[in-house]
């Protein structure tokens, strides 16, 4: 059997540690893949350098049950 786990976070190092921290509990053998994802929540046409669209950025895990 298999489950899978979500995340989401606007700050993408927030997410990869919350990741890492879940994995990190995980029994050996247990996770089968991560999967990233990121996905904008606005659409914007602003082009200053250094200015980005606000993001969302998520993660699955599929892991064994």
């Amino acid at each position: 059997m298999y489950e899978a786990k979500g995340f989401q976070s606007t700050d993408f190092a927030e997410l990869i540690r919350v990741v890492n921290d879940f994995l990190g509990s995980l029994e050996e053998g247990k996770m089968i893949d991560v999967k990233y994802n990121t996905v904008p929540l606005a659409v914007s046409i602003h082009t200053e350098y250094g200015v980005n669209p606000d993001t969302k950025y998520t993660a699955m895990i599929i892991i064994k049950k």
